[in-house]
């Protein structure tokens, strides 16, 4: 049968053709659409051509104007000199808050492509086949770099040249003017003072240009070879790093190299600036003075450079308390709905504040620190001037002007590299450590697809066709496209074993299902197949393509559609075939938006059931040769898991090699080949029917009942009551390992000749019809006769023109299985070709009507399907409301915040002092000398003394003040945080990605806790200190007031153009980094499912386009601040000019004052430059007060405790629970998903509750537990409204076996018991014993105080489950809501839990949420829920003697499907009815069985 999957609507050629052939879609076409061109990470991830709607309206403009220059390219000298090019982009934004949509594109020599990929090339050209096969970082760097590195070394060279020709022409000009110098002479050293200042402020900007170019660049290379990296790395490496770490080494290790680039000259430089001062200072001030001078400069170093150890001594301290309480925060947002559940929010906020108070008290003594640093940083010139002007006096020279205050100039140009050089020195040790991290990732165990022994071909080499795959013509003739031979396999080389001696040979078609208890090596198995595991020995071939869903669906953060088509061209006929047979077409109607919904992080907004269909989608979308599907019919209710195994299984994917795990054991009689696993090694392999021959004892997998996935209704169930009833599998008189589904009979019991069914009929049931065997070869005679049939002249045809070939099927292409649907329908196993034609002819209408219905609900649905908000950003100013939130949580009344101002004013105004004392002396030493008389150096020096140490503890005031109210701040502010978020419903999470909550508790913790403090101070000291640098000025020469108006108004203009753009630039810098971030998550997450589909270089691909919208926002912050330099440095020029030619030229004062103004104008410069800066940076930091505070206007669910209306003592008592006219919708907007449901549970009552999905089962449960809140009705427990008392007294009062597990890292016991309240070990090990996890826990070497990883990563997903289990048992509540828990377990250890809760939890109220109907069946009662409404109520026997139940269907079709469950339930079902007598009333139709070895062939029903 050819391998396309087509469905042709009417119209003849018009007709789209959806193509599903092998080989699967190339790799080319998964590619991005443009490549890495297109750069916006939301809209240009995966582009498709989809005729429906344009995949990205921006996209293709992005691609068409990225060749376009960009204003940088395409600007002339003087622009690019004075940074002209920028104007545009900073008018718009003082104009109005930029968007991302304003900014340029990265230029092309910025494109992270073609920047990685030179870095690639160079990592490559440094490989060394034995030491370094993946190349050596540090040389690729240098190699890449090192050219623009040295280029930047000597325009630092230059610019410090032209910097120390400033205070050698400030001494010319005192000279000039001591000595009475013509004006004319001053004019031409102020017009030179001028030029130098211009001059350097041109070859500073263009330095640090270059160098935030070189850093961008190497940015994206690290970036991307990390990541590209992460994308190669075995399964092992990632478990034993664990995600964050990898992540770390991006967000962290990667960043202090990129960072260390741009100070890195500092370290050469620091001391050639210190020289090139001594140098001038000893021509000034002779030997001594000048050689004191450096004595301090060399004790401040060490000084410094201890300092700095400690810093980072304490920061890693710090780290690691930060680490811990991150890591509690992430744990409690990502399983909040359990802590919820639990109640546990106050003693989780407890331990997190315990570490956050841990950590504050570490990052008081770090700020400490700092402050000390930063106080020997402002002081630093201080005591160097102490120390130099106090010797000079006490050898007894005359300080002049034209000596002191170039000397102060001087001094000041040494407070740069006095701090910098031991920072950068720290920094480069911290970088050396990042990198040797890097290389030792860059060198960990890389998974290979062409490792010896490992043979893997995504596309096999084809005869003739591409349809040469399902013959035997391709492979050399029907070669198997997957095998292992004597395989064992270990998760790394040096842990033991998984499994052994795995021999295993699939054929081209066929379905394998794997079976075996939890911990047998299932999904080991299949990680083998793809390669994710060491191979200690054997050999492994794949030959195809494949196609992978995991146990743990990986889902990504966008589109459902998206989500479907990872990257491949969208058929529009091949996607909705997909969605139908996944079961999906439900679900698109309970969507907001239908397939265009964007799906929550990790898949948060779906249910487990939903997460696998979509990952099934995915892998059917796909196309491929093999499918590993792992489990995926474990979640889903019952009749939507048989139709996934007709529709798609063995459906679509019929002629496809099929490997599926399950616990399902119903449907092994329509396995090819079973495999069975035990302990890492395969026990059988056989068919079911030689298996059961051979005796092999299934009961180990199903104990006393075996857990199956009963049919629940479906959308044919008025076809099914048509028919007559359901076929009837009873139970056998004593349980035998053959009372799974019988056997397929002998190719000669085809047709009526009275096969032996399922079991034996019970004497009180009518015996169903003998089923009919039908040949898979008989099927494919009778495709042939219906083809022919539907060929001949004037036969209608379902679809396409004339001369097209029609195959009787529902789906497009002639599915084996829709032909067998319609045979089953008909009845009629050997009818004639008309009477078939005629059936296919139903079904192919009944196939148009439901993809009508389809397209009609995608239609329908096209609104906003966002469930994830954009991030909101503050836009504009900070809000003054946020200062005052930030400032009033300090201290009350703002005493602290005035006290800090207060200390600030007096420490620089005492500076100032300094510099009149010094000026005053100078004018007292050149009097005396005109005078010849002694000056009075003693008076003058210990005054300048004085008030230089009093500034200096001034300071020291300040920053302890400062310390403390910022660490207050800080705890306040975070305890609020934390208390709000755990408060606020479930609604709020199910909308906001986990990242983005994170960042709060991670990145805008760690800026309120150190960043914010520290902008407060700079910003601070600059204004004071610019400030009182103009008051001087204007002192010294009133008219300067003249020059500094219009100077200001400019000065002023440019702050505020400037501040505008770089707040928003940084706001939107902030936003488009965090994907890159996320994306790399996502990308770990899901490293599994991304290589088996071969999509590495898609996914390399969206972090490339990913790095470019970043880069978007973060260049032109560079390229602005570049821009504000040169302006403010060109005003700082001319403030020194007009200063100089005033004092100097217009009206020529003492040396001394003139060269007191000159010295604060040249100070002026550099400080204005900085308090624009600092005052943005405050801004921005304060951006994160504002996001912790964001959260507070947001509404709380209810009171945890209500003080007037507490539960009473030992509430529940009973467990009773009744429910009246209850209404609930999950927002005001949304119709009601639970309309006027009423019912009463009596105490001690089992209630099995079950429905199709989305009819309101989970909410049942949620409104329970008040996650969502009623909008109608009421809720009483033992006569107790849950709405009127706290949600603390109800939730710790019920106890949840959730769906999908929530595990805490920590130990076994801190799971089970996280707040110590059980009474002892004993206790736990009797939870324990009864969950079933006994064994496993003891066998783990410290018992209960075995370490568990974050999410439970070191146990199977059956395992946590199990472990919840334990949980539940341990808290020893009164009522016990079970939801779905035994999904992920084998049928033995489930039966050992259904066992569990009818002994342990006999004494309470049970609710059962039910995808499987033999966990329910013996309940006391049965609650059916259709549309949100109560269906029916009832015990089930009353239920299964009525005809009409809806419950009694779904029993029917659950009987159908065989097997022990079959029988348990076909016992429970015979048992209610026997009162019926053989009446006939449960007359069944006999099911058909497709026997032989075709592929998909097996049980099934209608």
């Amino acid at each position: 049968m050819s391998a396309t999957w087509s469905t042709s609507k009417k119209g003849g050629p018009n007709g789209i053709k959806a193509q599903f052939g092998l080989p699967s879609v190339s790799e080319e076409s998964t590619r991005l659409v443009g490549g890495a061109a297109s750069d916006d990470p939301n809209a240009a991830a995966f582009s498709f051509a989809d005729a429906s709607k344009p995949a990205n309206g921006g996209a293709a403009a992005a691609g068409a104007s990225r060749r376009a220059a960009t204003p940088e390219e395409a600007a002339g000298f003087l622009s690019r000199v004075f940074f002209s090019y920028c104007n545009t982009l900073v008018k718009l934004g003082a104009q109005r808050p930029l968007e991302h949509e304003d900014l340029w594109d990265v230029s092309e020599d910025d494109e992270a492509a073609a920047v990685s990929g030179r870095f690639q090339a160079a990592l490559a050209a440094t490989a060394d086949p034995v030491k370094h096969p993946q190349g050596v970082v540090w040389r690729a760097m240098w190699n890449v770099f090192g050219g623009s590195f040295v280029y930047t070394a000597a325009i630092k060279v230059i610019h410090d040249i032209i910097m120390f020709a400033s205070p050698w022409l400030l001494e010319r000009l005192l000279h000039h003017m001591a000595a009475g110098g013509s004006r004319g002479g001053s004019f031409g050293i102020a017009v030179a003072i001028l030029g130098v200042a211009l001059a350097e402020n041109f070859t500073v900007n263009w330095y640090f240009h270059v160098l935030f170019r070189m850093s961008l660049h190497l940015k994206i290379s690290l970036i991307d070879m990390l990541y590209d990296k992460s994308l190669r790395i075995t399964s092992a490496v990632k478990a034993d790093m664990g995600t964050g770490t990898i992540a770390n080494l991006q967000s962290n290790d990667a960043a202090k190299l990129w960072s260390l680039v741009l100070y890195l000259h500092v370290v050469w430089n620091g001391p050639f600036q210190i020289l090139c001062v001594m140098f001038l200072l000893v021509r000034i001030m002779h030997w001594a003075p000048s050689m004191a001078g450096l004595g301090v400069t060399i004790v401040i170093i060490p000084l410094t450079t201890l300092l700095g150890k400690a810093l980072a001594k304490s920061r890693r301290e710090q780290i690691k308390f930060t680490d811990a309480r991150v890591k509690l925060c992430s744990e409690v947002i990502t399983g909040i709905k359990a802590i919820k559940l639990y109640a546990w929010e106050g003693p989780y906020v407890d331990r997190i504040m315990g570490l956050r108070d841990n950590e504050l008290r570490q990052i008081r003594k770090t700020q400490a620190l700092s402050m000390f640093n930063t106080a020997m940083f402002m002081s630093g010139p201080v005591l160097v001037g102490l120390a130099a002007f106090g010797t000079y006096a006490g050898l007894g020279y005359s300080l002049t002007a034209a000596v002191a205050f170039p000397a102060l100039a001087l001094f000041n140009l040494l407070r740069f590299p006095i701090i910098m050089l031991p920072s950068q020195i720290m920094s480069l040790i911290q970088a050396r450590v990042g990198l040797q991290r890097i290389q030792k990732f860059m060198e960990a165990d890389e998974m290979s697809h062409s490792a010896p022994g490992y043979t893997s071909m995504p596309t096999p080499p084809a005869h003739g066709s591409t349809t040469s795959l399902n013959g035997g013509g391709g492979l050399g003739g029907g070669a198997a496209p997957l095998s292992i031979r004597d395989g064992t396999f270990a998760w790394d080389g040096s842990s033991e074993p998984v499994l052994r001696d795995v021999t295993l040979e699939v054929a081209r078609g066929q379905l394998v299902m794997i079976v075996g208890q939890v911990g047998s090596g299932k999904s080991s198995l299949l990680a083998a197949v793809l390669g994710e595991m060491n191979r200690r020995g054997g050999s492994v071939r794949v030959m195809g393509s494949v196609a992978y869903t995991a146990q743990d669906p990986w889902i990504q953060n966008t589109t459902l559609r998206k989500n479907v088509l990872m990257g491949g061209e969208f058929d529009q006929d091949a996607y909705l075939a997909t969605l139908q047979s996944c079961a999906l077409v439900a679900d698109l109607e309970l969507l907001p938006a239908g397939d265009q919904s964007e799906i929550g992080e990790k898949g948060i907004n779906l249910s487990g059931g939903q997460k696998h269909r979509v990952a099934l989608a995915r892998a059917t979308y796909a196309a491929a040769d093999i499918y590993l599907l792992d489990d995926p019919l474990s979640a889903v209710d019952a009749h939507v898991g048989r139709h996934l195994f007709d529709e798609c299984i063995c459906g679509l994917l019929e002629d496809r090699t099929r490997l599926l795990v399950t616990h399902q054991l119903q449907y092994l009689p329509a396995a090819d080949l079973v495999v069975v696993m035990d302990a890492g090694r395969i026990q059988h392999v056989g068919t079911y029917d030689e298996l059961v021959a051979r005796g092999v004892d299934f009961h180990q997998f199903v104990a006393e009942e075996e857990s199956e996935q009963p049919e629940e209704q479906d959308d044919e169930e008025q076809e099914k009551k048509k028919e007559g009833g359901a076929a009837a599998a009873t139970a056998p008189a004593k349980p035998e390992p053959a009372a799974l589904p019988a056997p397929a009979a002998p190719a000669a019991a085809a047709g009526t000749d009275g096969a032996a069914s399922a079991s034996a009929a019970s004497a009180t049931l009518t015996p169903p019809p003998p089923p009919i065997y039908v040949r898979s070869d008989t099927i494919a005679s009778l495709v042939t006769a219906v083809a022919a049939k539907a060929a001949e002249p004037g036969t209608p045809t379902s679809g396409g023109g004339p001369g097209t070939p029609t195959k009787p099927a529902r789906f497009g292409g002639g599915s084996m299985r829709r032909l067998g649907s319609s045979l089953r329908r008909g009845g009629a196993a050997n009818g004639s070709s008309g009477r078939l034609v005629d059936l296919e002819r139903e079904g192919a209408a009944e196939y148009a009507a439901e993809r009508a219905k389809l397209v009609d609900t995608m239609a329908k649905k096209e609104k906003d399907g966002k469930i994830v908000k954009v991030e909101e950003r503050a836009k504009g100013r900070v809000e003054r409301s946020v200062y005052s939130a930030y400032l009033s949580a300090w201290s009350p009344y703002y005493i602290l915040p005035i006290a800090v101002v207060f200390f600030s004013l007096s420490e620089r105004g005492l500076q100032v002092l300094q510099n009149f004392t010094l000026s005053n002396w100078s004018n007292a030493t050149a009097r005396a000398a005109a005078e010849h008389k002694t000056a009075h150096n003693g008076a003058y020096l210990s005054l300048y003394f004085t008030l230089g140490l009093v500034s200096i503890g001034l300071q020291l005031c300040r920053s302890a003040l400062l310390i403390y109210g910022s660490i207050r701040a800080s705890r306040l502010l975070a305890r609020k945080l934390l208390d709000k978020v755990v408060r606020l419903p479930m609604s709020f999470f199910d909308s906001q990605p986990t990242g983005r909550l994170l960042n709060r508790f991670t990145k805008d913790t760690e800026a309120l806790d150190v960043n914010v403090s520290g902008a407060v101070n700079s910003a601070l000291t600059t204004a004071v200190t610019a400030a009182l640098s103009v008051v001087v000025v204007v002192i010294v020469t009133p008219l300067a007031v003249v020059i500094f108006l219009p100077l200001t108004f400019i000065y002023y203009r440019v702050q505020q153009l400037y501040i505008a753009s770089s707040r928003e630039l940084k706001r939107l810098d902030s936003l488009a980094f965090s994907p890159i971030f996320q994306h790399f998550g996502e990308t770990l997450s899901g490293l599994m499912t991304i290589r088996a589909f071969r999509k590495q270089d898609q996914f390399l691909d969206k972090n490339r386009s990913n790095l470019n919208y970043s880069n978007r926002a973060y260049w032109p912050i560079q390229v602005v601040n570049r821009w504000l330099s040169v302006r403010l440095e060109m005003m700082g020029a001319l403030v020194v000019f007009s200063a100089a030619v005033t004092v100097a030229v217009i009206f020529p004062r003492n040396a001394g004052l003139a060269g007191l103004a000159i010295t604060s104008a040249l100070n002026l410069t550099g400080i204005m430059n900085w308090m624009v800066r600092q005052t943005t940076e405050l801004e921005v930091n304060m951006n994160s007060v504002e996001r912790m505070i964001e959260y507070h206007r947001y509404e709380e669910e209810a009171p945890a405790v209500v003080e007037g209306h507490r539960a009473p003592r030992g509430w529940p008592k009973e467990g009773a629970i009744s429910i009246k006219d209850l209404v609930v919708r999950y927002r005001p907007e949304l119709d009601p998903v639970l309309r006027g449901l009423s019912f009463e549970v009596a105490g001690r009552d089992k209630v099995g509750v079950c429905g199709r999905t989305g009819c309101g089962k989970s909410t049942l449960m949620m409104t329970l537990y008040r996650l969502v809140e009623p909008c109608g009705g009421s809720i009483t427990i033992d006569g107790v409204d849950i709405c009127a008392i706290g949600l603390y007294d109800l939730r710790s009062k019920l106890s949840l076996v959730p769906q999908d597990p929530v595990i805490f890292s920590g130990t076994v016991r801190s799971n089970l018991d996280p707040f110590g309240e059980a009474k002892g070990d004993g206790d736990m090990w009797e939870a324990l014993r009864r969950a079933g996890m006994e064994d496993t826990v003891r066998a783990y070497d410290k018992g209960l105080d075995s370490v568990i990883k974050e999410g439970g990563a070191n146990m199977s997903v059956g395992q946590r489950q199990l472990l919840c289990m334990a949980r539940a048992l341990l808290r020893a509540s009164r009522i016990l809501v079970l939801d779905e828990a035994t999904s992920n377990v084998d049928n033995g250890t489930d039966s050992l839990i259904q066992r569990t809760i009818r002994t342990a939890f006999k004494d309470c109220t049970v609710l059962t949420i039910a995808h499987r109907l033999h966990t329910i069946v013996d309940s006391d009662k049965i609650l059916v829920l259709d549309a949100g409404q109560l269906a029916e109520y009832g015990s089930p026997a009353a239920l299964l003697r009525n005809p009409d139940s809806h419950f009694r269907g779904l029993v029917e079709e659950t009987m159908r499907g065989g097997g022990v469950t079959g029988d348990v339930v076909a016992s429970v079902f015979n048992a209610a009815t026997a009162a019926e007598g053989a009446s006939g009333a449960l007359a069944a139709l006999p099911p058909v069985v497709v026997a032989g070895a075709g592929a998909g062939g097996g049980s099934s029903s209608s």
